[in-house]
């Protein structure tokens, strides 16, 4: 399957602003960062010294958080479009 994946601010510069990725029909997000991080050498950008994603690192699917899906567990579709960005503040 291929997804489509946007990242922004830093990410984006670190990842690429827009890329298509080729993954595997039983993917998760999980296995997309790992795809990501393994070719970009982004690992710690992403993820902390336990291995979790880092607080600060906002991933959506479609539009949605995946704290409000399954987590790093969200199943991915072909076709999907995943946000990677940092937090959002405004003034």
């Amino acid at each position: 399957m291929i997804i489509k994946v946007k990242a922004f601010a830093r990410f984006g510069e670190v990842l690429g602003k827009e890329l298509d990725l080729e993954l595997d029909s039983r993917s998760d997000i999980d296995g997309m960062l790992s795809v990501l991080c393994a070719s970009r050498d982004a690992y710690d950008l992403i993820f902390d010294e336990s291995g979790r994603i880092r607080e600060y690192v906002n991933i959506l699917k479609r539009g949605r958080h995946i704290q409000s899906l399954d987590g790093i567990r969200t199943a991915l579709e072909d076709g999907d479009e995943i946000a990677i960005f940092p937090p959002v503040a405004g003034g």
